[in-house]
């Protein structure tokens, strides 16, 4: 048996990014920044359950508000049930990788109204949309490290 190809790292610049995604997880819906914000904003629409798919470090600094931190080691049955699946789930990440890989999951998972929020919260911040910390409204995220942080504005680092 020949062993599976190593997948290449994805790419730290947005075109090629997309790009990646698309290859990678182009079975995976999608929603951008502004539909998603649009949808939060329509009362008379079921709000999704927004999933935060990034470490605790990340998470402690900023989330999309009212969102559920899920780390994306979970097992995707178990964040189904804390997720309530009827619900629309939106998941998310710092650009939209580990956030793809836990959609796929929890879509094989049984859910059947799953997303990917693109260009996860960078993305989302750099528009200058709602972010939650702690103790109310915040404007920074969590950078990730070097090579990702290029993609967050530098007003908007953490």
């Amino acid at each position: 048996m020949t062993p599976a190809a190593p997948v290449e790292a994805p790419p730290a610049d947005w075109s090629a990014l997309e790009v990646w995604l698309a290859r990678h997880f182009g079975d995976v819906a999608t929603i951008d920044a502004p539909a998603l914000a649009r949808w939060l904003d329509d009362a008379s629409r079921e709000p999704p359950r927004l999933l935060d798919v990034r470490t605790r470090a990340e998470q402690a600094v900023s989330t999309l508000p009212g969102a559920l931190c899920v780390d994306p080691a979970d097992d995707p049955a178990a964040v189904l049930r804390r997720a309530d699946a009827a619900r629309p789930l939106v998941a998310y990440c710092a650009v939209g990788v580990r956030s793809a890989r836990l959609a796929r999951a929890l879509a094989a998972a049984g859910a059947t109204r799953v997303l990917n929020l693109r260009g996860g919260i960078f993305d989302w911040a750099n528009r200058g949309l709602r972010l939650a910390g702690r103790a109310g409204p915040v404007r920074h995220v969590h950078r990730f490290d070097a090579t990702w942080e290029v993609l967050l504005e530098p007003r908007r680092r953490a």
